[in-house]
């Protein structure tokens, strides 16, 4: 048993691979090619719709932001309108005052005008309430008398006016 046995050799000179085997590979080869491309168009679409999400996103929150503040103008604009028609509304009423004001000094200036008139010719000086005195015969006519003005009332023509 101490004898070596040799071996046949099992390649043979002019053997080759089967085309078969060829054609495995390359099919293989192209497939890998082909997993490789797709992945990478895959890959390329995925970026491409985050970008797009990210462009929707920038302007749904830039439109957003335009809204607030072209809403932040308007309250502004009806801010400021409501404050120059209560200061309208204010000075209306201090003229009306002011006025009131002037009808009345000019209406007991007349008043005692007639009062003087009347003591001068003996006529007698007392001129009853709510009785308008005798005008002048050159004197523009005497307005009528004035309604009693109390706060209540004030308020209550102004507010009227302000409907008008």
């Amino acid at each position: 048993m101490s004898d070596r046995v040799a071996l046949p050799s099992l390649s043979l000179p002019k053997q080759r691979t089967h085309w078969s085997v060829f054609v495995v590979i390359a099919a293989s080869v192209l497939f890998l090619i082909m997993c490789g491309a797709l992945y990478l168009v895959l890959q390329r679409q995925q970026a491409q719709e985050e970008a797009y999400a990210k462009r929707q996103s920038d302007r749904a929150t830039e439109i957003k932001m335009e809204t607030e503040k072209v809403k932040a103008e308007t309250e502004h604009a009806t801010a400021e309108a409501k404050r120059k028609e209560a200061e309208a509304a204010a000075a209306a009423a201090t003229a009306a005052a002011q006025k009131k004001a002037a009808a009345a000094a000019a209406e007991d200036e007349a008043a005692k005008a007639a009062r003087r008139k009347g003591a001068k010719k003996g006529g007698g000086g007392k001129v009853a309430k709510g009785v308008a005195p005798a005008a002048a015969p050159g004197a523009p006519a005497a307005a009528t008398p004035a309604k009693p003005t109390t706060k209540a009332s004030k308020d209550i023509d102004d507010l009227l006016k302000s409907f008008k």
